[in-house]
């Protein structure tokens, strides 16, 4: 057995993964010459796969890429050890590049958790939580989408609904992002109500999110007069800092909605938050109308402190 050695976690996120019957939404950690998987970002692992010697495949035995997209497998002497759906294009992208550069590393130990622990659910917990599924089609969740579909997130839904259908050519797409986004958010609102998480915590996403706004809004204002290559770095800047934005959001919630809830979110941040999604839409002059609605919101939001 090879010896452990200590590694930065090059990659997280949460994937689908094929089972024995099915397949199963797992949060997986990519850390030196391992890959461990979990139920949820929170728990301990549930297994691991040692990547020295595997290979990489743009297929899973016996799918044919019509039910599930992105679809991906390691092989081990030409045997699939672990098969697996991403949300987009991007995220197979990202996985594959982390985890051939694995497949010469040695193993590595599961890497700490972020110090949020699932909470023990009491049947009032339960109730709340089953309230909050059923939140959009309730008395309730009428109540709770007046309050956080206001007037400037309703623009900025729509254009980004407009943007996501022209650089993906599907009106299900964005009618799926506008709906992932909807019901994370009433979900985070009833967390809130309920006193599970407070406001301010939401904040520790503020920063990689302004961040990006404020670079996205120079970008948009120069991109004319700068040199393609230097919009693609500041494109590279927003792509990371969307990323960081998902990672506390993801600490934040993952105690509390399901793992088919954070794969909405996880589906969300890779839909809009990657480097092709970024380029096509700024180069795109027939989007024009839509991404300056987009831009004009989120030049809104950074107008303004939230304490």
């Amino acid at each position: 057995m090879a010896e452990t050695q200590e590694h930065a976690t090059t990659r997280t996120g949460y994937i689908e993964m094929k089972k024995k019957k099915g397949w199963g939404a797992v949060y997986c950690a990519l850390v030196g010459g391992s890959l461990y998987y979990y139920k949820t970002a929170d728990g301990e692992p549930k297994g691991f796969i040692d990547l020295k010697g595997c290979t990489f495949s743009d297929s899973v035995k016996g799918e044919k890429g019509d039910k599930k997209k992105n679809l991906f497998s390691l092989l081990l002497d030409g045997k699939e050890v672990f098969g697996a759906s991403v949300s987009s294009q991007s995220d197979l992208e990202g996985w594959k590049k982390d985890l051939t550069e694995a497949f010469t590393q040695e193993h590595a130990e599961a890497p700490e958790g972020s110090g949020i622990k699932r909470k023990k659910q009491t049947v009032g917990m339960g109730i709340k939580k089953g309230v909050s599924s059923k939140a959009a089609q309730s008395a309730v969740g009428k109540k709770v989408m007046k309050s956080i579909i206001n007037e400037e997130t309703t623009t900025l839904l729509n254009a980004l609904k407009a943007l996501v259908q022209a650089e993906s050519g599907s009106s299900k797409k964005s009618d799926e992002l506008e709906g992932n986004i909807i019901k994370i958010a009433v979900k985070a609102f009833l967390l809130v109500e309920n006193k599970n998480l407070k406001g301010s915590d939401f904040l520790k996403a503020d920063q990689p999110l302004r961040t990006a706004f404020n670079l996205l809004v120079k970008v948009f204002n120069g991109r004319r007069r700068a040199k393609r290559e230097r919009v693609i770095e500041a494109l590279e800047k927003v792509e990371k800092e969307l990323k960081e934005a998902e990672r506390v959001i993801v600490e934040l919630l993952s105690p509390w909605i399901s793992t088919k809830n954070m794969m909405r979110l996880t589906s969300v941040f890779s839909t809009v938050g990657n480097l092709k999604f970024l380029e096509t839409i700024f180069y795109d002059d027939s989007i024009e109308d839509e991404l300056e609605k987009l831009i004009d919101a989120m030049d809104y939001y950074t107008q303004f402190h939230y304490h």
